[in-house]
């Protein structure tokens, strides 16, 4: 990976992630509910750098700025990620 660009690696990784959550939306309607499986693919982190009504909130009447976002991450998603990593380390 020493000769990748860093848009390439952030959007091979962005990417994976965002596959992973798909699967895991998938997953979602596949499973039944209440299965222990289903909890467990669907188990989401979350974290929040800035709030939605928070004090970074700035708002002008017509148009309400919040300076701030929200990462959740589940198991399918970490799954994509390192499967990503993995593409981009080992084939060129």
């Amino acid at each position: 990976m020493k000769n990748r660009s860093i848009k390439l690696i952030f959007f091979g990784l962005s990417a994976g992630a965002l596959i992973g959550t798909l699967i895991g939306n998938m997953l979602a309607f596949i499973l039944p509910d209440g299965s222990a499986v289903k909890q467990f693919f669907l188990i989401s982190y979350d974290f929040t750098f800035g709030s939605i009504d928070g004090p970074h909130l700035i708002d002008l009447g017509v148009i309400i700025l919040d300076f701030g976002f929200i990462l959740k991450f589940n198991v399918c998603s970490i799954i994509g990620f390192g499967i990503a990593y993995y593409l981009l380390k080992y084939f060129r």
